[in-house]
């Protein structure tokens, strides 16, 4: 048994999970593409951007730490990125992330490629859940496949376009990673797209995803629609010219391309590039809180985490989730307190430096 109340930071419990898992998993789990470089830059950029605090305070220090991201009130602007399948981890996979999310106020992103159905895993937070859409085979599959996400209670979709080809994970390859065989994939069984026995190596049948593919989504859905793994702002605008409602800047965890810059230094070019009405996610390297409240202080209205929540998955099921996000909720409401604000609208571009130029990113 692990004793999650001693895991005091996410190096924690990356650190005690990667030593208790089977080598492969663990390297699946943390293994980019290429040479890894993008997986330790996604967290490196973090490391070039330092805050300054307010020296003196105005008002009660009554913090609050709730944003608004589509319509769903989330206690802190955090949601758990969509990874599949979270079987590898743990029995309980989704149904445990999703109830832990749910039980913090936070919001989960489930995979099409989750383990277990996603009828089952969205009664587990109704309301309280994105379906994250692979488009699988063809358009008639993808139709069914909104259509399911739509009866299940799916409150938006997130349209995964940065991961329509197999990536060259060395990484995971050199590991000898083969999907092991208790490990399904539930919600393409459902859809009936998967018959017969899992690929050892995952599914690699996706279509790549054009404009045209993702104008025709928006016409398929009543439900508020999200492009997840965009970093150039040309491409972002144009999304939001096709009705995208939201923008989740990644690079997939520097799992599809190595040298790919990393998510963090996309982030504020991209936010400049919309209305700012258009809600801009950052998916990558988040690691501490301090973390959250930089990318939020750069124009992120929410952060999202991937492996940080596996680690907790793993030692712990839903409560290793929950200690995870407890975690960093507590580091967050201390970064904003330290800060000297108490909301998130509060922490804008004046409470960051960046380590290259020591010079202000915005005067004030």
């Amino acid at each position: 048994m692990t004793d999650l109340d001693a895991l005091l930071s996410l190096a924690d419990f990356e650190q005690r999970w990667m030593a208790r898992a089977d080598r492969p998993i663990a390297q699946y789990v943390a293994g980019g593409a290429g040479s890894d470089s993008v997986v330790a830059a996604n967290t490196a950029a973090f490391d070039e951007v330092w805050l300054q605090p307010r020296g003196l305070h105005d008002g009660p220090h009554e913090l609050d730490t709730s944003v608004t991201v589509l319509g769903h009130t989330l206690a802190m602007p955090l949601l758990l990125a969509p990874t599949s399948p979270q079987r590898l981890v743990h029995p309980d996979a989704e149904l445990a992330t999703t109830r832990a999310a749910d039980r913090r106020g936070l919001l989960s992103i489930v995979s099409t490629d989750s383990h277990f159905p996603y009828a089952d895993i969205a009664r587990e937070a109704p309301g309280h859940t994105w379906f994250q859409l692979f488009p699988y085979r063809s358009r008639a599959d993808v139709e069914a496949t909104l259509a399911y996400a739509e009866e299940c209670g799916a409150s938006a979709i997130v349209v995964t376009v940065d991961a329509s080809f197999a990536a060259r994970r060395l990484t995971t390859l050199r590991a000898g990673y083969r999907l092991p065989p208790e490990v399904d994939y539930g919600t393409l069984r459902a859809l009936g797209i998967l018959r017969g026995a899992p690929p050892a190596g995952g599914r690699h049948d996706k279509l790549p995803v054009t404009w045209a593919d993702l104008e025709w989504i928006r016409s398929r859905t009543r439900l508020p629609l999200l492009a997840k793994g965009l970093l150039r702002p040309a491409d972002v605008r144009r999304c939001v010219e096709l009705g995208t409602d939201a923008t989740i800047v990644s690079n997939h965890g520097g799992r599809q391309l190595d040298g790919v810059v990393p998510a963090l230094l996309a982030l504020r070019p991209v936010v400049e590039a919309v209305p700012r009405d258009h809600p801009i996610l950052l998916d990558g390297g988040i690691r501490s809180g301090i973390d959250i409240a930089k990318a939020i202080a750069l124009g992120a209205r929410a952060v999202c985490i991937g492996r940080p929540y596996l680690w907790g998955l793993g030692l712990g099921g839903q409560q290793g989730v929950e200690r995870i996000l407890d975690v960093l909720r507590a580091e967050f409401d201390d970064a904003l307190l330290q800060l000297g604000i108490t909301t998130v609208d509060d922490l804008d571009d004046t409470f960051v430096t960046t380590a290259r130029r020591l010079t202000p990113v915005a005067a004030g």
